[in-house]
């Protein structure tokens, strides 16, 4: 279904950015919590959307890691990360987490 999605957006012009979550899948304990596993994984799904038609030519589909877009960004995104720890609980943040 994403592919399908995918494929009719960036038919009527639009650009895609697709997040591979690696930090939030080691968060969420994914294979392990293994960061290696879980880019290995990441890898494998973006080969899959190409095998699967994903139209991925023209540069309108970008795949953002989560891991290098915060690195990139960590004097935005830690005091933002900072400020929500602030506001919440440990029970709402915890409850947030497993959506």
């Amino acid at each position: 279904m994403k592919t399908i999605n995918v494929n009719k957006l960036t038919s009527a012009g639009c650009r895609v950015k697709i997040w591979i979550a690696d930090w939030f899948a080691k968060l969420n304990n994914k294979m392990g919590g293994d960061l290696k596993k879980i880019e290995v994984v990441g890898r494998y799904l973006i080969e899959i959307w190409k095998a699967v038609g994903m139209d991925l030519d023209g540069g309108k589909v970008e795949f953002l890691w989560s891991s290098k877009e915060i690195n990139a960004r960590a004097d935005e995104y830690w005091p933002l990360v900072l400020d929500i720890a602030q506001k919440n609980n440990l029970k709402r943040i915890i409850r947030f987490l497993l959506l």
